[in-house]
């Protein structure tokens, strides 16, 4: 599995505004970060490449899941069994056609702004990434009517459907509110998980964001109002220090000279070093110059001091 890197978010979750963005990432590799809601979607012609069927997990119902959740609603439907509450699949992959038809279903009966409340619209839906599955309680039919949650196999997968790599996609809203989660942006299913594989859930599961708000803070590189993608940030290097040039001391203007300029002598003589007294060097020179003033000044300021030279 690849999975794309954490990125920032660009700001606050958006709102549930209806719009027909398309998702980012959603190449089928980043099948567990790939979000879609009211507001982002994939193409019409998405269709996971790895579909099975769900018999494959060795669980009831029919239709296909893709391969990459096989082993793990295998594993789920085994502990669940174990349990005493089997799970049975009522809905899982659908097509962009079938959710074509199902949407229009809602809208023909309800009237298009109740049908946004309880169907997405085709290619907003997580049934056509291949990883959303209506899941009801085995040998139980449809979840519907009445309240999924609250059955015993309901239950059990709201406790433990997150350690198998499954996570409740709209769960309640505000104050326990069945008919809207804000967060979610949908009303309450119950019955409605989506696999994102065993990492991503539990980081979903400690979070305690919804789908929705865990893939657009973490993951969803698109923005929400231009619709533009957001580039991949790239650092930026970090300037290469240049090393210095080797010179060789020959070459360097502030090498060492090879030889001491020298100053001619006052009396024609052999040169002194330039700044030299008495052919000494400098420093030696001056102390050279202090001792015998010392030797010369000092008895004359005793004198002086004893009265034997008068100002």
């Amino acid at each position: 599995m690849t999975v794309a890197s954490p990125v920032a978010a660009i700001g606050p979750v958006p709102g549930c505004d209806l719009g027909d963005i398309m998702t980012v990432p959603r190449d089928y590799d980043s099948w567990s970060v790939t979000l879609v809601d009211r507001l982002l979607r994939v193409e019409e012609d998405y269709v996971p490449p790895d579909l099975v069927p769900v018999t494959d997990a060795g669980i009831a119902g029919g239709g296909y899941v893709r391969r990459v959740a096989i082993d793990d609603l295998r594993a789920m439907s085994a502990a669940a069994a174990s349990d005493g509450t089997p799970i049975g699949v009522w809905s899982p992959y659908r097509s962009y056609e079938e959710q074509v038809q199902i949407f229009n279903g809602y809208a023909n009966q309800f009237g298009f702004e109740d049908a946004i409340l309880y169907s997405q619209r085709p290619g907003h839906s997580e049934h056509q990434l291949g990883l959303g599955i209506d899941f009801m309680t085995a040998g139980g039919g449809s979840p519907l009517p009445g309240d999924w949650g609250a059955t015993p196999a309901g239950r059990w997968m709201a406790t433990n459907a997150w350690e198998f790599g499954w996570v409740l996609s709209y769960p309640l809203g505000e104050g326990g509110s069945y008919d809207w989660n804000d967060a979610a942006c949908f009303h309450y299913e119950p019955w409605h998980y989506r696999y994102l594989g065993r990492e991503i859930a539990a980081e979903v599961h400690e979070s305690g964001l919804t789908i929705r708000e865990y893939l657009w803070t973490h993951f969803t590189m698109v923005d929400p109002t231009t619709g533009l993608p957001i580039p991949t940030a790239t650092p930026t290097p970090s300037p290469t220090p240049t090393p210095s040039p080797r010179v060789s001391p020959t070459a360097s203007p502030s090498a060492t000279p090879s030889h001491t300029p020298m100053s001619p002598s006052p009396a024609g003589g052999t040169p002194s070093p330039a700044g030299g007294w008495l052919g000494l060097d400098p420093p030696v020179a001056a102390a050279v110059f202090v001792l015998i003033g010392l030797l010369v000044l000092t008895p004359i300021a005793l004198a002086a001091r004893r009265g034997l030279i008068r100002r």
